[in-house]
């Protein structure tokens, strides 16, 4: 009998939701090229439709350092808050992620680019793309909620798929995070997973079997003109062709929201230290790491399927998964690559090699004296 090395975990769906439509879209993306130097553009937003002030939005470009990635990143940067503290906190959480997946996709490109010079192929620079959509000012209902879209795409290639990332706040004398909770009330949870099901299982055909298991605690979503729009990626759930699945609820006319102001967390590298008997050597020579230690180490939420034999690794946008003996990786249902190196149980442990975080996951790694292993994503 095959052993589980994983804690299941169960999800529930129930109650009846206030879905009052479902649209599929790709969002839209340009090639782009970026410098060093930052500009910035003021851009108008929308007009204000109640006595609220609408807030605005100004444009940030920033640059690559190499020749091998061809960017084109505009970030977008609030202006014109009442709690100027806070707005100012939510830039830098904004922009910092923007600079992280720059340096990111900068070692990719890098590392590709000497790849292939070394085995003699011609490089295709990699594209790194980042735009936005303001999607609420806060001037209209629900009145003081800014939502803003970032979409991140990065192009290798092959198909690649964008990363959505939403921010909600409310403009006030004491600005903060508006959650779905906030919107949506106490039970948004079953509200939502019953109402998107439904959608679902009214055009089956348009979506994955079984992939959608219901939503987390921070689900992506945005406010647009009186209604909750949940967002999920491009390939999560859905077919390419589909596009991004995006599922609208109906929110009060009147909407209030008491202030209890908290500020945005700051964007923080998660760091795990592995020692050296944390990891372990194949025949092959290959070093392998426990898959759990290290991707809850990240932040990533960990579920292991027995009858597949597989393990779900989730965080944010981010979804992968590794089958046992199975030496083909993928990444939000990107192409799969091989590594080299099929995942194993031993001692009850789900074992990945090394090159799994830093070529699947993205993570930095630095190896020590003992075998020790210092892990930064």
């Amino acid at each position: 009998m095959k052993k589980n090395p994983f804690n299941m975990l169960k999800l529930g769906v129930v109650g009846c939701a206030m879905l009052v439509g479902v649209s599929c879209a790709v969002l839209p993306f340009t090639s782009m090229a970026s410098a060093e130097a930052v500009t910035v553009v003021p851009i108008l937003a929308p007009a204000a439709s109640e006595s609220t002030s609408p807030v605005q939005v100004k444009e940030v470009n920033l640059t690559s350092k190499t020749q091998d990635l061809k960017t084109n990143i505009k970030v977008p940067q609030l202006s014109g808050m009442l709690d100027t503290k806070y707005q100012e906190q939510t830039n830098d959480l904004i922009l910092s992620q923007a600079n992280k997946d720059l340096t990111n996709w900068e070692k990719e490109a890098a590392q590709a680019a000497a790849d292939a010079k070394t085995n003699g192929f011609t490089y295709r620079p990699y594209e790194l793309t980042i735009n936005y959509a303001l999607k609420s000012d806060g001037s209209s209902n629900p009145a003081g909620v800014v939502s803003l879209e970032v979409t991140t795409y990065a192009a290798t290639g092959g198909t690649g798929m964008p990363r959505v990332d939403t921010y909600n706040v409310l403009n006030s004398e004491q600005g903060q995070r508006v959650t779905l909770q906030d919107l949506l009330g106490d039970h948004f949870k079953e509200n939502v997973n019953a109402g998107i099901q439904a959608k679902i299982n009214e055009k089956p055909e348009n979506y994955f079997k079984d992939e959608f298991k219901g939503i987390s605690e921070e689900k992506g979503f945005y406010v647009e003109k009186g209604e909750v729009v949940i967002v999920f990626p491009k390939y999560s759930i859905a077919p390419g062709s589909t596009g991004t699945p995006e599922f609208r609820f109906n929110l009060p006319e009147k909407w209030t929201m008491t202030t209890k102001p908290v500020a945005p967390k700051p964007v923080e590298k998660m760091k795990l230290d592995l020692a050296g008997s944390d990891s372990l050597t194949n025949a092959e020579g290959v070093n392998l790491v426990p898959l759990r230690k290290v991707a809850e180490g990240l932040g990533y939420e960990v579920k292991w399927n027995q009858e597949k034999y597989a393990a779900e690794l989730t965080k944010g946008a981010g979804w992968t998964n590794v089958s046992v003996g199975s030496d083909s990786y993928f990444y939000a249902k990107m192409a799969p690559v091989t590594l080299g190196t099929a995942p194993v149980i031993l001692n009850d442990t789900l074992y990945v090699p090394l090159k799994f975080v830093t070529d699947i996951l993205h993570a930095d790694v630095e190896t020590g004296d003992a075998g020790a292993i210092h892990i930064e994503q």
